[in-house]
C-alpha cells in the first residue's frame, strides 16, 4: 500500500481495498488460492497492476501470470502496468503480452482460452475479472468453456507452493468465482454498501452515488456486480403495485412501449401496446393493449398510440420495424441486448422503488398486473408485457428519440 502511494502519487492509497492487498501479500509468503469479489469501478485493476510490478521488484525470479476476459484487454493492461513499471525503476524486457526479467521472471498476459501452455506459474496467478458482460454470464457455454480453460490450461501451469488469486466482479451464481467457492477456496466478498450502509469507498464512490447506480441498473445486477451476491433466476421480480390516483398535467413526456408478434394462432405469442406519462422521475401508466393479432391489425390500433413507440426488437424483427412503418406506424427501435430477464431489470427496479405506477381501477389492469406478478425470467408462459414495459421505461427514462431541441425542452423533466 505504501509503495503503491509513492509510485503514484497521483493516486489515493486504496485503503478500502486492504483485502486485495493482504492476499496478494500473504501470497508470495505462502501458498494461496483465493477468489475476492469487488464491485466495479473502485479501482481494483489499478491494484492489480501495482501489483504485478511490485511482485518484481520483491522477487525478479519469479513467474508470474495475469488473465483478464479478453487477450486485447490484457495487452492494454499490460501497457498499463508497463507505465507503472517505467516509475518504479523495474527493468525488463517487454512486449505486448510477456515482461522478462534478467534473473529469469516476468509475467505473461493473456485471455480467458488464451495460450499458457509451455509456462510455468512459480509465483502467483491472477485473474482480474473474466466476464466481459452480461450475455456472456448468462450463457452456460461460456461458462462452461471459462472454467473447462481455467481448469485444463491455467491450472495446470502452477506450479508446488505459487498462488492463485481471482480479483473478479461477480456476475452470475454459477460463474468461475462461484464454481472456486464451492470447491472450497477462500472466499473474501468486499459489498459495495456493508450491511449497515456503510460505502465501500465513500471519498470516490459515495452513498448517493451507489443509489443512483443501483436504481438505473436494477436490483439483479446490483445485488452480482456490486454486492457480489449473484442471485439464481426464478424468483420473484416485480413487487406489489404501486397506485396513483390523479395523472400529471403538465411537463410530461408521453410515449408507448410494444412488443409485437405477428400472427392470429392462439398458440402465438401476444401484440403488446403500454403508453405512459413520464412526469419527474416517475411514469403513469395510462393506457394497455393486449391481443394475438395479425401485424395488420396491430397496425390498426398502434397508431392510436403516442409516439415515440418503442420495441426491443433483434434480428428478424427488425423487419417488422420496417412493415410496421410501411403500414404508417413509426417505431424506434432499441438494441435487444440480453434475453427478456435482462431487459426487465431496469424497470423492475423502478417499479419496486414507485417510480412506476399504475391507476386504480383499469379494464387492462388485471392480466397486467398478473403477468408481471408471475414473471420469473425462466420459461414464462407470457412476458409480452413485461418487455414492452421494459422498453417504455428505457425509452422515456433516456428520452431516446428526442430531436435536439426536444432534449432541451424536456432537460428539466
Amino acid at each position: 500500500m505504501e509503495w503503491m502511494a509513492r509510485v503514484s502519487p497521483e493516486l489515493d492509497p486504496p485503503r478500502h481495498l486492504a483485502p486485495i492487498v493482504d492476499a496478494i501479500e500473504r501470497a508470495t509468503r505462502e501458498e494461496a488460492r483465493v477468489v475476492i469479489s469487488a464491485p466495479p469501478q473502485h479501482g481494483k485493476s489499478t491494484l492489480v497492476l501495482h501489483a504485478l510490478v511490485w511482485l518484481l521488484l520483491r522477487h525478479p525470479s519469479k513467474r508470474n501470470a495475469y488473465v483478464t476476459y479478453a487477450a486485447q484487454v490484457a495487452q492494454d493492461q499490460m501497457y498499463r502496468a508497463r507505465l507503472i513499471a517505467e516509475r518504479a525503476g523495474l527493468e525488463a524486457q517487454a512486449t505486448l503480452d510477456r515482461w522478462r526479467t534478467r534473473e529469469g521472471g516476468g509475467v505473461v498476459a493473456t485471455g480467458i482460452g488464451g495460450p499458457l501452455t509451455g509456462y510455468a506459474v512459480d509465483g502467483l496467478l491472477i485473474v482480474d475479472d473474466y466476464v466481459k458482460n452480461r450475455v456472456e454470464a448468462e450463457s452456460p457455454t461460456y461458462r462452461e468453456r471459462a472454467w473447462e480453460w481455467f481448469t485444463s490450461v491455467a491450472l495446470t501451469r502452477v506450479h508446488p507452493g505459487a498462488s492463485v488469486v481471482v480479483v473478479a466482479t461477480r456476475w452470475h451464481p454459477d460463474d468461475l468465482a462461484g464454481r472456486l467457492i464451492a470447491k472450497g477456496w477462500e472466499h473474501i466478498t468486499l459489498p459495495a454498501i456493508d450491511e449497515e450502509g456503510r460505502p465501500l469507498w465513500p471519498e470516490k464512490r459515495p452513498q448517493e452515488w451507489l443509489e443512483a447506480v443501483r436504481r438505473e441498473i436494477g436490483e439483479y445486477d446490483w445485488a452480482a456486480l456490486y454486492m457480489g451476491e449473484p442471485r439464481p433466476r426464478g424468483g420473484a421480480v416485480f413487487g406489489p403495485p404501486h397506485y396513483y390516483d390523479e395523472l400529471p398535467s403538465g411537463g410530461y413526456r408521453e410515449a408507448t412501449g410494444v412488443d409485437l408478434a405477428y400472427t392470429k394462432r392462439t398458440s402465438s405469442d401476444y401484440s403488446v401496446a403500454i403508453s405512459g406519462r413520464f412526469h419527474e422521475g416517475r411514469l403513469y401508466i395510462t393506457r394497455v393493449w393486449r391481443a394475438q393479432v395479425r401485424a395488420e391489425e396491430a397496425a390498426r390500433v398502434l397508431v392510436s398510440f403516442p409516439e415515440p413507440r418503442y420495441w426491443h426488437a433483434g434480428g428478424t424483427e427488425q423487419g417488422v420495424v420496417d412493415l410496421m412503418r410501411a403500414l404508417g406506424v413509426r417505431i424506434n427501435a432499441l438494441p435487444a441486448r440480453g434475453d427478456k430477464f435482462t431487459r426487465a431489470q431496469r424497470a423492475a427496479s423502478a417499479w419496486n422503488e414507485g417510480r412506476i405506477l399504475v391507476p386504480r381501477e383499469a379494464s387492462w389492469l388485471s392480466p397486467f398486473l398478473a403477468e408481471l406478478e408471475s414473471f420469473t425470467g425462466l420459461d414464462d408462459p407470457h412476458d409480452d408485457q413485461v418487455d414492452a414495459l421494459a422498453a417504455l421505461w428505457q425509452g422515456l427514462s433516456a428520452r431516446i428519440g428526442l430531436t435536439p431541441e426536444e432534449q432541451r425542452q424536456y432537460a428539466a423533466v
